[in-house]
Parts: C-alpha cells; structure tokens; sequence
C-alpha cells in the first residue's frame, strides 16, 4: 500500500471516497461516522484540501438577548456550537437577566486587519532612509491595494525599526471579511511593487523581505493588537436592576463588585492580557456555528470586562478589542454555517457590525452570569463530578453483547444450558426518562438510559428464541441527587444550600438498588404489575444496575374513564397485599434507603425554596395564588404530616402517571419502580388523577375514582378490608394530595426553568383543580 494519500487536489466524492478507504487500510479503524457527510465536496475548493469527511458539533440556542446597539435592534436567539456543559444554560441566563433590565447596547468602534512584512537592510542607516522614502509614496501604496481588492481600503502604515530590520505593520480596513486572505494578497502586491521600483536604488533596496514578521499578531494574543486593534473592536453595556440581579443571577450588586475586583487582581499578577471571564467560550462557540477562522479564537476571546454600581444598579461592559470576524468568504459560505448566519440575520455584505455586536452582547450575558455562579458558589456545582477512589470500570454501548448477557439470561430464565446465540443492538429510546437524564448530568461518562436488544438464544432442549428486549441500565441515587444539585446551581444559593442539604433524603438514594429490589420480588399482586423480567446485572465494582426486560409497545388508547379504573384496580392489588404492613416492609429491607416519615416536615426548607424559585422563574405555571397555597401547606407540614402517619401505610409506586404505565395483553403494566417507597396507597391515585383526568374534572368522578380505588384494595384480602374501612378514605387522599403538591408537584415546577416538562402547565392546572375541589367540600 503506498503511503500517499490518493486524490491529491480532487474535490470529488470519488476521491473522498478513496481517502476514506486508504485511511482504513492504513489505520485499520473503520470511521464508520465519516461514511456520510452533508458536505459536497466540489464547493470546498479553498475551504480544506484532501477532503475526507465531516464532525458534527451540538448546537444549542442561548437567550433571547434583546439588543439596543448600533447594527442590531432586536431580540436575538444565537446558535452556539459546543460540547460544554452548563454553557448553553449560563450564557442565556445571563441574556435573561440582561432582557428583563432593558437589553444591551453595542456599538462597533473601528475595525482593522493588519499585516506586517518584515525587511533587511544592509545596515540600520539604509533601513532608516527607506521608512522615510515609502512614508512619501502613500498614495502609491493606495494604488497597489486597489489593483487586488475593491474593499480593502489602507488606513495606516506603522513602521518599527530594530537595528538593520524594518518592520512595516500596514493596516487596513476590509468591509465585511475577516482580511486575512485579503490583506495578504494586497501587503504582497506592494512588497512586489517597491521591489520593482528599488531594483536600482542599491542602497534603499532590502537584501531579504518576509511577508510577515510576526509583528501583526495574527492569531496571537498580543498587547500590540489590544491597544492599537485588529479585526473588530466592539464593546457592549447594560445596567441591570438590584431586583434582576436577585431574581435571575441570585446575589447582589455589591457581592458581584466585591468579586470582581478580586479577580481584577489576580489577573495582574498572572499578567493576565486584559481582563474577562468567559468571552472565549461565546467567541468559539459562535465562531463554529457560523464558520469563522477558529484559530482566531485566542485572539478573538481577549476581553476587558467590567461592573460597578450606580444607585441600586449594577452597570456592566466589556470590551472586545480584536474579534476576528467576517460574514463573507471562508467558511462562512458552507451551507450550515450559512444558514445559521442567516438566522442571526447577519449573512454575506453588511452583516459583519450586526454580527460583532451579537457576539459581544452575548459574552456580556456569560461573563455576568458567570461572575454571579463564582460569586454564590454555584460555579463549581455546575461543573461537579462525583470523586471516586478509585478507577471504576464502567459499562459501555459495546458491553451489551452475548458474553455479558449469556449468565443474566441463563439464570433470569432458570435454564443453565441456555445458550445466546446473537445480539442485535437497536437505537437508544429516548423520551421523558427525567431520571435517567438527571443521572446522566451527575455522571456522564457511564452508560445509562434505555437501549433496545434483539436476542437470540436456544434454551436447553434446542428450542431457539428470538425477543425484543430491552436493558435499562440504571444510574446510582447518587448521581440523580447530582444531576438536580447541577440544574439547581444555576438557581440561587438558597435553593442550592437546601437540595444540599435534605436533597440526599429525597428517595433518590439507592433507586439504582431498590428497582431491581422489586424485579427481585415474588408475590404475583407485585410480578402481575410488573413488565416480563429476563434477568438483572447486578456488579457493584463496575457499578453497572441492569433491568433486562421485555419492549413494551403501549396497547392502550386514551386515558379515558375506564383506562383509569383499571390501572387503578391494578396498582390496588400491592397496596392491599401490603397495606398495614408498612413495618414488615422496612425491616425485610429490600427497598433499601426509605425516608423516615418525619422528612417531609423536618424539609421544610427545600420545599418552600422550590415553591418559591418555580414561582419566580415561571409564573405561568406557578401563579401568586398558587404559590401562596404550596406555601401554605409547607408551613403547615408539622402539622399534616402527623395525621399522614396514623393512616395505615403500603408499598406505592411513587411515580404512578402514563410516562411509566402501559397496557400489554389487555393487562395494565407499570414500569421504572425506581422511587417506590412506603405511604399511604391514595399517594398512587392522586398522581395518576393529576395527570389524566384533566383541569375540568368534577368532583363526582373523583368520588367514584376515589370508591374504584378503595374497594379494589379493600378487596385483596379480609385484612385489607377492615384497614380500609377502619380508616377515612377521603382524609388519606387529602393527605396524599398535599404530599404530591408539595414534593413532587414543586420539584417538577423548580426543575421547569432548566428543563422543560411539556406535561407540566396541564398536571399543574388539574392538581390544583382537585385542591379547589377539596376545599369548596370544606366550606359547604
């Protein structure tokens, strides 16, 4: 095999093709990912030679920012194209903060591009003499820059003399380009021209020229190009209001002060080039997106960023000396980048100042929002990984094979001779798996979440066995807990500081451990409800918490009358099989870490925190009137929660609601038993009324759910029975319907700001219509 690569100065697929092909053969790796590419290769003449493939770089939309600048007037959404996490988030809670205090003004200050050509002379007498005779041939200069480019225009010509070498630092504006090519090709065409017009002066003529002598500062971070400019110098400011900067950024004026003026000195003593916090990040990101030189990023991301107080306000700028951008040429023409330009509104002539002033208004949002989760301690929150003591040997999309899954089969099945025979791996189910993705916050680097299997096996009598399974591998309880630490870093110190401290109380501990728990268990009121199990991984060393179980396709229709009645009657059977039985429960164990029952009032803090943080950062959902009724029952939680514990209790499945309900066979299945726990059983009926019956129910269907509910769990047993009637039905769903109003309810309300829950604004209306409906009951 030669070791050339092939299609040298081809751009056709053909070629890429065979660079494909040749780099396999050399590296033996497949590069199976570069087999397509959006990308034709015939219009990349100039962007890339040997063309081979394309990577994909998540883009996630930050703001809207409102803008009061000199190119940009409008409200702005920007694509930012990174694979950081928490960046997203931050940059448009800094645009939040900024919008809600009136927008932020831009305003472009000068835009530049230098290069500068280096000469030797024979001695520093000659190179002296020439400053003087090209200083006096400025129009000439002029002349030759017209002859390549019709929008590059020489503002200045800034020579610097060390000994026998003349640097000429010539500087141009360049209308809507970057100008690196532009003024590259125009400073060559006048390093051409005065050696033409010097071949008989021998003693003005340079003995050796250098395009560039490292003068310029290209792609170079440089106190030069700082204070005399290259590319676009754009600054931004905004004044944000005392109560803004509580509300969204959660501190205070003088607290992001106080801090900064900290930093500003330690960046002096690290001789820090100017002064910012994250304008690289905004500078990069956008530069992807919108196919600018990213090796301008480091000059691009130089800073000088700024508050102080006024009155209550806190008034904000920074300053982006060299940003390096263009809207025309480079990559700028691909098509996705393109279209993204478009979007920002700021493709091809004209779009270049709008696009400054975009990139500057949103590094302002980041480094302000930023400063603030410095300044609160929510910084490292955000970007914290549980420590291990050790290296831990993870599960991968690979590990997912026969060899793993032949003993899990063999004994989930009873069958020794069990033989798996293939193993066909299906795309990764995605949905509303909210824990499995708060796991994934708390530690990414594991494989979680749901992923489908074809299997193939023969049992011991021959009799082979094809299934569509499905391996929901599980994340610990503690990398759930923090995930919500992470979404909630960005929400405040109060809210933070509580979820600190009563959050590892929750039930998130040990779900890893008590799902399977459940898959382990034999009672048929339990394995009735439960999806088929087809074995369990349970590996503590390589913390790898495994379901293999069957796919369910969901039978059922709509959530209807009767749909509701029979999960209902299904869930009744574990709640009279256990119902009064809740001490047994706890002693056997297997539900591992549950609560103790005066949690709910001792967390009092945390409840009223989230109640609080959802009604400010999303009213629509969590209205005035709302929010005083959440509050209400918090600061009554000593109080109810005593009478809670005098009902009689039982296994629930804490989570009862359609995500996790199906229908197979004509039988209610309910699946993800991962928060299961001990209460009272009304906990599951009044979550699978708030999300299906709806904002107009009536109180007479809640009375006759309420009586299909009862008498199935009466009906499990005579014990069940005298429980039921010993006790008033009514009274524990009251209870219950507090739990879920203040636990669940407010959880999924504070987490809203960060993740939206579509179902969320009508689960919210129809919980709170069947409080209405409690208390109009009280009055009459």
């Amino acid at each position: 095999m030669t070791d050339t690569i092939p299609g040298r100065g081809q751009y056709t697929e053909d070629a890429r093709r065979q660079r494909l092909d040749w780099l396999r053969a050399r590296s033996g790796t497949p590069l199976a990912s570069l087999d397509s590419t959006a990308l034709d290769a015939p219009n990349l003449v100039g962007n890339v030679e040997n063309f081979l493939g394309s990577v994909e770089v998540p883009v996630g939309l930050a703001g809207p920012l409102l803008f009061d600048g000199d190119a940009v007037r409008d409200s702005v959404v920007a694509p930012l194209a990174t694979t950081e996490g928490a960046l997203v988030a931050s940059a448009s809670r800094g645009a939040r903060a900024i919008t809600a205090s009136g927008g932020v003004r831009t305003k472009v200050l000068s835009q530049r591009m230098t290069r500068a050509p280096v000469l030797e002379f024979a001695d520093l007498t000659a190179a002296h003499r020439f400053t003087g005779w090209l200083l006096d041939r400025r129009d000439t200069l002029d002349e030759q820059v017209g002859l390549v480019s019709r929008h590059t225009r020489l503002i200045d010509v800034d020579p610097h003399q060390i000994g026998r070498y003349l640097h000429l630092r010539f500087v141009f504006e360049t209308a809507d380009a970057a100008g690196q090519n532009m003024t590259t090709a125009v400073t060559w065409q006048i390093c051409r021209w005065l050696t033409e017009a010097l071949a008989d002066e021998e003693e003005l003529r340079p003995r050796n020229l250098l395009l560039e002598g490292n003068l310029s500062g290209d792609k170079k971070a440089t106190f030069g190009s700082m204070l005399a400019g290259r590319g676009t110098r754009v600054t931004a400011e905004c004044r944000l209001h005392r109560d803004v900067v509580a509300a969204v950024l959660k501190t205070t004026p003088e607290a992001m002060v106080r801090s900064h003026t900290a930093t500003v000195l330690g960046s002096q003593q690290a001789g820090m080039l100017g002064h910012g916090v994250n304008a690289a990040n905004i500078v990069a990101a956008l530069f992807v997106a919108t196919g600018q030189d990213v090796a301008c990023v480091h000059e691009s991301g130089v800073s000088v960023f700024s508050v102080e107080t006024d009155g209550d306000d806190l008034v904000a700028t920074i300053l982006l000396p060299n940003l390096v951008v263009g809207t025309v040429g480079g990559g700028t023409g691909l098509p996705h980048q393109r279209e993204l330009l478009t979007l920002l509104g700021c493709a091809g002539a004209g779009g270049a100042r709008r696009f400054a002033e975009i990139v500057a208004g949103f590094a302002l949002a980041l480094d302000l929002s930023t400063l603030a989760a410095v300044v609160s301690g929510q910084f490292a929150e955000a970007h914290q990984r549980l420590g291990r003591a050790r290296r831990v040997d993870w599960l991968r999309p690979g590990d997912l094979d026969a060899a793993l899954l032949q003993p899990v089969l063999a004994q989930g099945l009873g069958d020794s001779r069990l033989h798996v025979t293939r193993v066909v791996p299906g795309p990764r189910l995605h949905g509303d798996g909210i824990t499995s993705e708060l796991g994934a916050l708390g530690e990414r680097r594991k494989l979680t979440g749901l992923h489908p299997l074809t299997v193939t096996w023969t049992d011991g009598s021959g009799t082979a066995t094809t299934a569509e399974l499905v391996a929901k591998v599980k994340s610990r309880g503690e990398e759930v807990a923090a995930g919500i630490a992470k979404l909630f870093s960005l929400s405040g110190e109060g809210l933070a500081t509580a979820w600190d401290r009563w959050g590892a109380d929750t039930g998130f501990a040990d779900a890893h451990r008590r799902e399977l728990a459940v898959y382990r268990r034999t009672e048929p009121a339990l394995t009735d409800l439960l999806p088929r199990c087809h074995g369990l991984i349970e590996d503590d060393e390589r913390e790898a918490h495994v379901v293999l179980m069957e796919r369910l396709r969901d039978e059922g229709g709509p959530w209807d009358g009767d749909r509701i009645e029979d999960a209902l009657r299904a869930v009744a059977r574990v709640h009279g099989h256990w119902l009064g039985r809740d001490q047994d429960l706890l002693a056997e164990g297997w539900l591992h870490h549950v609560p103790e029952p005066a949690h709910l009032a001792k967390a009092h803090e945390l409840w009223g925190e989230l109640v609080r943080h959802a009604a400010a950062e999303s009213p629509e959902v969590l209205d005035p009137r709302r929010r005083d009724i959440l509050l209400g029952i918090v600061e009554d939680a000593g109080y109810w929660t005593q009478d809670l514990h005098t009902q009689p209790r039982t296994l629930v499945h804490n989570d009862f609601n359609p995500r996790n309900l199906a229908v197979r066979d004509g039988r209610v299945v309910a699946y993800d038993w991962e928060l299961a726990t001990i209460d009272v059983p009304q906990r599951d009926l009044v979550e699978l009324l708030a999300f299906t019956v709806g904002p107009r129910v009536t109180r007479a269907e809640v009375d006759r759910l309420l009586t299909v509910h009862a008498r199935a769990v009466a009906g499990v047993s005579p014990r069940a029975a005298e429980l039921v009637a010993g006790c008033d039905w009514r009274h524990g769903y009251r209870l219950a319907l507090r739990t879920f109003l203040m636990t669940r309810l407010a959880l999924y309300a504070a987490g809203h700001a960060q993740r939206e829950f579509a179902f969320l604004p009508r689960v919210t209306r129809t919980a709170f219509r069947l409080w209405d409906l409690e208390r109009t009951r009280d009055g009459e």
